[in-house]
């Protein structure tokens, strides 16, 4: 993966047009009049920073321009950003803002003016060093809009401490060695505390169908039937074909896990029974299974979490398992239509979500990988299809993972084995009141790849 967004370059000449400057300062002030708009604007850009971008030049009035509108509550949108960008860079800068704008406000803590040239020095919301280079043509238009990440610097777990503590994340993190599938704690914090689960709870619906396998009530090849409802999940692919096709459990399973396929995993969960992935709970360890029961599907959590009607309150009351089994079946009663204007908005303040802790994680990942034996062997590689982070695959020849992302939540998790063959398993969990960008997953991920690069030193 790269962090770093491009935008499209050109040449500009070293002609200046001074009375361009005017437009742009009016222009700028019609987008701050807009942003005025919204209910709750955001602080102005230079709030608490102490910096002052100099608009007398039209680099820095694009500068100032940038700020206002990557703080501003007014969504990013195309009109605001054909005010200073060509109908070539359009596309571009209007995809690459908008990712910027769900991870306001931002601080300025420097900027840099040039001859045509602006560079931004930001720190997001979530704590992540970031630069905005700017170029600016004869006619005043942003020609190049450049983002990059940095990567904050990993060296020790007080290290990893520090970095995620300044994230406003709930936030849970642990390393383990793993040994005949069982978990000794090398590091980690907030380890027994429960956070949403995200897609890691796949695992458990894996662990199910590996018990099943093993048991000898499931088959590999066992066909799965997919319906008109069930497509309206979403799929990596499966969702192509036509209502009444077939697909295999193992082909199921694989997609689970390597793309994350919501069609399949309820498929799954739909020829197991609810019961079965209550038990692999309890089988694989899980601190607290009263907590997940009734154990919910997808179409019950995103029906009860961003569907119509909403009865997220009324979930978030149900204290128990009768009172939550109510509301999944009235949620299963009717057709599944989502809520367009909760798209962003994070189901798990009102814990519309699955939970685990991270010792939760470590166990679940150590008992697959114990089990995958005999009939149950494909476990192995369904786990290891997509490893989920680039390593030397020298210096790690097997490596599982499941991931998850949901509004406000970003869970990572990886059953490893190194060169001299030690299994470890590492987990992170982040929680926000709030929906963040794919840039935040990315940028834990620079840390996570830290975290790897200590392991060798905890053999």
């Amino acid at each position: 993966m790269c962090w770093t967004l491009r935008g499209l370059t050109q040449r500009h000449s070293s002609r200046r047009h001074p009375q361009l400057l005017a437009t742009i300062v009016a222009l700028v002030a019609v987008a701050g009049l807009a942003a005025s708009c919204a209910p709750t604007p955001a602080p102005p850009a230079n709030a608490g920073a102490g910096v002052h971008i100099d608009t007398n030049t039209p680099q820095g009035v694009r500068a100032k321009q940038v700020m206002d509108m990557l703080n501003s509550d007014w969504p990013i949108g195309t009109n605001g950003v054909k005010t200073m960008a060509g109908p070539n860079m359009l596309d571009a800068i209007t995809t690459t803002m908008d990712g910027l704008w769900w991870d306001r406000p931002y601080t300025l803590t420097a900027v840099e003016i040039g001859a045509g040239v602006a560079r931004l020095h930001l720190l997001s919301s979530y704590g992540a060093r970031q630069d905005i280079d700017l170029r600016i043509n004869d006619q005043a238009m942003v020609t190049r809009f450049v983002v990059t990440t940095e990567k904050p610097p990993i060296h020790s777990w007080q290290d990893v401490d520090a970095v995620l503590s300044r994230t406003g994340a709930r936030y849970s993190y642990q390393v383990s060695k793993v040994d005949d599938g069982r978990c000794t704690k090398v590091a980690g914090t907030n380890t027994t505390e429960s956070l949403p689960l995200a897609s890691i709870f796949k695992t458990y619906v894996l662990y199910a169908v590996e018990d099943a396998v093993l048991a000898g009530t499931l088959s590999w090849d066992d066909k799965l039937t997919i319906t008109t409802e069930d497509k309206k999940l979403g799929s990596s692919g499966f969702d192509k074909l036509p209502a009444g096709s077939q697909i295999t459990v193992r082909q199921a399973a694989g997609k689970m896990i390597s793309t994350s396929d919501n069609m399949a995993t309820d498929l799954l969960i739909g020829r197991l029974g609810i019961h079965a992935i209550e038990q692999a709970l309890v089988h694989a360890g899980h601190h607290d299974p009263a907590s997940m029961t009734p154990f919910p599907t997808m179409r019950e959590i995103f029906a009860i979490g961003w569907g119509k009607p909403d009865v997220r309150e009324q979930w978030k009351k149900a204290s128990t398992s009768q009172q939550r089994g109510a509301l999944l079946q009235e949620a299963n009663s009717r057709p599944y239509e989502p809520d367009p204007e909760r798209t962003h908005a994070p189901g798990s303040a009102y814990h519309a979500e699955w939970y685990g802790d991270a010792e939760d994680i470590c166990r679940v990942h150590a008992g697959l990988q114990h089990n995958a034996v005999g009939p149950a062997s494909p476990v192995k590689d369904i786990m290891s299809e997509i490893p989920g982070i680039d390593l030397n695959r020298s210096d790690w020849p097997y490596i599982g993972a499941k991931a998850g992302n949901l509004p406000g939540d970003l869970t990572f998790s990886w059953y490893a084995v190194d060169k001299t063959g030690q299994a470890w398993v590492v987990s992170f969990q982040l929680n926000w009141p709030r929906y963040h960008s794919p840039n935040a997953g990315g940028w834990v991920m620079t840390i996570i790849k830290q975290v790897f690069a200590m392991l060798p030193n905890y053999r």
